[in-house]
């Protein structure tokens, strides 16, 4: 049965729902350091467009919290998704509950033919569960009953989107290679890190770089004291760029970071870093060529990054018009899972 009640999307307020009351879903948007909106209920309550009508939680605790932060009526918080479908009929829906399940409520709200999902990455729990949902997301947007935004965020925020438009350029040469660092505190080992925050590094890269293929992986992913890291290429480019991964434990501190060497420059991105740096004249070595800070102001910091706000305008872009281009599939998200299980398959002892 359609989740969709007839109603001018066009002109009229986008209704919202949040499957998933916790802290993607709402109480990281409680966060005093982080830019906002900062979460999924965050991002509709700022959008213009829209409006949060309901959510979904089984736990009462999540459902009174989430009501009483987005000032919604107990009524309008439900134990079940499918209820909570039903009863509000929203045009988005944002899953953003624990990883085991995400596909189960895909495929319900799929069925109730949602006109635009909003998954939390990773998408499935493996690669097989995965895979096997992808026909069936394929098939609701062939046929334009849903379509899916997998939510990895960094393609939507402007300081990636600007290092991605400086590689297609050509403005500092050619991509060389890309370094990429995911450290996610002492005793994690990586195996857990790459399958729920890795998604958004390895996803990153191919939004940047374009397809790439895993070659040699040292370390064990279960291991949490000696290293870890993973060497890959490029794939379709016309020159092939190297890539390295570090997913590394030991550290006390969060790391997100790419480091991305061209043929004339460098650019170092990443939770609180941007820097560009451009081939210049050496003014310390004769006959040389160094380093330098770049001077365009095109490439200067933005002081937000709207990675959640873009991601909300697209969901409601896709809204409004079915036939805009996806800027992060559910296709995206198997190649996502497709990397990791490569790198997980390639394990090997140090």
């Amino acid at each position: 049965m359609p989740s969709s009640v007839p109603h001018n999307r066009k002109t009229t307020k986008i209704r919202c729902a949040v499957i998933g009351c916790g802290r993607i879903g709402s109480s990281l948007e409680d966060d005093r350091l982080r830019e906002k909106p900062a979460s999924h209920a965050g991002a509709i309550a700022q959008n213009r467009d829209t409006i949060l009508v309901g959510g979904a939680d089984p736990d009462p605790v999540a459902r009174t919290s989430f009501a009483r932060r987005w000032k919604l009526p107990s009524s309008a918080l439900h134990e079940s998704a499918e209820t909570m479908l039903n009863e509000l009929h929203p045009d988005i829906v944002h899953i953003a509950s624990d990883t085991e399940t995400h596909i189960p409520l895909l495929e319900t709200c799929l069925a109730a033919q949602v006109p635009v999902i909003v998954l939390e990455k990773p998408v499935g729990v493996s690669l097989e569960e995965a895979r096997n949902a992808l026909p069936l997301v394929e098939k609701a947007e062939r046929e334009g009953r849903s379509r899916v935004i997998v939510n990895h965020e960094r393609r939507f925020s402007r300081d990636y989107r600007m290092l991605r438009s400086i590689i297609e350029s050509g403005e500092l040469g050619t991509l060389k290679a890309v370094h990429s660092r995911l450290y996610m505190g002492q005793a994690k080992p990586p195996a857990q890190v790459l399958w729920h925050d890795g998604t958004h590094l390895v996803d990153i890269i191919t939004f940047l770089a374009d397809p790439w293929d895993i070659t040699t992986v040292q370390g064990d992913p279960d291991d949490t004291e000696n290293p870890f890291i993973a060497l890959g290429k490029t794939r379709d480019r016309k020159e092939t760029a190297l890539v390295t991964l570090d997913c590394s434990p030991g550290r006390d501190f969060l790391g997100f970071e790419l480091d991305v060497e061209f043929s004339s420059g460098r650019i170092r991105a990443g939770n609180g870093i941007w820097e560009v740096w451009r081939s210049e004249p050496s003014p310390w070595y004769e006959s040389f060529r160094s380093l330098r800070p770049a001077r365009e102001r095109r490439w200067r910091k933005t002081r937000k990054t709207g990675y959640f706000a873009n991601m909300m305008a697209h969901a409601v872009s896709c809204v409004r018009n079915p036939s805009v281009p996806a800027e992060s599939s559910f296709r995206d998200g198997c190649t996502a899972l497709e990397i990791l299980d490569a790198i997980l398959a390639k394990r090997t002892k140090i």
